[in-house]
Parts: structure tokens; sequence; C-alpha cells
């Protein structure tokens, strides 16, 4: 698999889409509570472990919500247990956050093959945002342990098409590296990638613009999905959860 590189730095997502977040992440959280009871018509897993990697400085208790409803679906559901995302990483250039992300996927990976031991079953990863770039990561350099991978709204591409860019470039303050930016972008893809991956992605996403929200690669393993949904309200989004159950019963061949 190889990441899409482009000539101009991509655009980052609309203003009305970043100021209308908060708004819709309630809508969403209101709706997955109101249609609860339909929930039950989704079809149920066959009990395999799900573990879910929350997004850049999120923790646990942000995907306590959709681990719980999976869990009402059959599955065992993980959570990560290694705190919020992203919080130590205190790196002043691309290379050194480079190197965070890759102490937190072999961290992430000692979780999955303790749990493939534990069960003797392969293990999904459903990940949020940068979660879901250590999914994929791990997808392609250890696929005797996973199942299949599911992400939601994760930018593959170039960070500067993501509303935290600003924020992200202060902690750098230094002139941006073209070639580190191409190094951190085709990280998730080094080596041969034989899990299918599922990327769940928004055109209206208030935080990864949607020239980078989409996953590269053979389309026998990977399919981009769009639902609408704003990016802090995917783990709630009630049809995000259903095309979730969906994906995971017919991986078990439902």
């Amino acid at each position: 698999m190889s990441a899409t590189t482009s000539q101009l730095p991509p655009r980052p997502p609309l203003i009305r889409h970043s100021v209308t977040e908060l708004g819709r992440f309630c809508l969403e959280m209101g709706s997955s509570a109101l249609l609860q009871p339909l929930s039950r018509l989704l079809p149920r897993g066959d009990g395999h472990s799900v573990m879910v990697l929350p997004g850049f400085m999120a923790s646990d208790s942000s995907t306590a919500g959709l681990r719980r409803f999976l869990g009402e679906r059959g599955y065992r559901a993980l959570p990560w247990s290694l705190g919020r995302h992203g919080a130590g990483d205190r790196a002043r250039s691309l290379e050194a956050s480079l190197a965070a992300r890759t102490e937190t996927e072999e961290r992430v990976a000692a979780l999955v093959e303790q749990e493939f031991t534990r069960s003797g079953r392969k293990v999904t990863l459903i990940g949020w945002s940068l979660g879901g770039l250590v999914a994929v990561a791990l997808a392609h350099r250890y696929p005797q342990w996973l199942r299949q991978v599911i992400t939601l709204g994760t930018p593959y591409g170039d960070p500067r098409g993501t509303a935290l860019y600003r924020v992200m470039a202060g902690r750098n303050p230094a002139p941006v590296d073209e070639d580190a930016i191409q190094r951190w972008i085709r990280h998730a893809y080094r080596g041969t990638l034989e899990v299918p991956v599922l990327a769940l992605y928004s055109k209206t996403d208030g935080i990864v613009g949607s020239d980078i929200a989409l996953c590269q690669g053979d389309t026998r393993w990977v399919r981009n999905v769009a639902i609408p949904a704003s990016h802090i309200g995917f783990p709630f989004n009630p049809l995000v959860r259903a095309a979730i159950a969906r994906e995971l019963a017919a991986g078990a061949g439902e």
C-alpha cells in the first residue's frame, strides 16, 4: 500500500463544519440515546475481542459508550488502557512526534498480542482519528493477530489538512519539512496489507479535511465509506454504530 502525495498542501475543513462540531455532537449523542431501543435490531457478534483506540488527546472515557454498545452486540469490547492518547508527546519536531507514534504502536501491539494469546482468536481494532493511524499501521505489520480494522474520521494524509494543524505547528515552530511530512504519511502504510480495512469518514468533518480522509490502498482490502458525522461525534453517531455492527457481523460470516 502506498500513500498518495500532492504538490499542494491539502485544504483544511470548511469553517462552517468546524464551528458546528459541538452542536452536531450533541445531536448525535441525543440521537443515539433516542434510537437505543432500535439497536437491538442490529446483527449480533461472535464474541471475539474488539479493542477501541481513542483519538488525539482523548482517553478510554471517550470511547466508553461505543464499547458499551459493542458489548451489548455480543463482543468482548476492550479499552486500550494507555491513558490519554498523545498526552506525553512534547516533541518539538515532526520526526520526534513520529517516534512517539511508533512507540505507541508497539505498546498497542503488545496488548493485541496478549489478547490474541489469551483468546486464541484474532482481534479487531477500531481506531478513532489518530487511533485509526495506529490501527492501520498494526494491520500492515501484525496481520497474524488482527481480524480487521475499522477507522473513524482518521487523517490519513498531510496533517496540514486538519483544523488542528496550527495548534500542532505552534508546538513545532520550525519551517515545514516536506520530506518529514511524507514520512509521516507513509508511516501507516509500511508493509503488505492483508487485513480488511473499513475507513469511515465524513464530508462534513470539522477537524479532518476531506482531502486527507481516505485510506489509500488495494481495494481488495480497503474500503472508504462516507457517513454524515461530526468529528468528535463519530463514536456516538447512530449511523456510525450501525455501520460498525454490520461490518463486524459481515466479517464473522453472518
